[in-house]
C-alpha cells in the first residue's frame, strides 16, 4: 500500500491519502486537489515530487488507513455512513474497487 501526506509538500493539510498501487494513489490525489485545495489539474513536476514523496506501507498499515476512514464518515455516530467505510476501506484493503464505489463518487 502507498500513501502520501500533502503536509509533505509544504501543505496546511493533514490529509493522508492512501490506495494499493502508484496510479490509483495518484486518481486520488488529484480529486483531493480538486475538492480540497481547488487545483484544476495537478502540473506535471508536481506530480514528479508527490511520486517521489509517496511512502510504502506495510499491510498491517493498511488497518490504520481503515480506521482513519471511520473516523472520516464518522461511523459511530451516523448510521448512514456504514456503505462509505465499508466501500472505500474494501478498495484500501484488496486493491480492487468494490460494487459500490461509483455510488461513493456520486454521494
Amino acid at each position: 500500500m502507498k500513501t502520501f501526506s500533502c503536509a509533505s509538500l509544504g501543505m496546511d493539510c493533514k490529509e493522508v491519502l492512501a490506495a494499493q498501487t502508484e496510479e490509483k494513489l495518484l486518481d486520488i490525489v488529484s480529486i483531493h486537489a480538486r475538492d480540497v485545495h481547488g487545483m484544476a489539474a495537478i502540473p506535471p513536476d508536481m506530480i514528479g515530487r508527490i511520486k517521489q514523496l509517496m511512502v510504502n506501507r506495510s499491510a498491517s498499515d493498511a488497518a490504520t488507513a481503515a480506521d482513519r476512514i471511520f473516523e472520516k464518515y464518522n461511523c459511530n455516530k451516523e448510521p448512514e455512513c456504514t456503505w462509505r467505510y465499508i466501500t472505500e476501506a474494501e478498495a484500501i484493503l484488496t486493491g480492487r474497487p468494490s460494487v459500490h464505489t461509483q455510488e461513493l463518487k456520486t454521494a
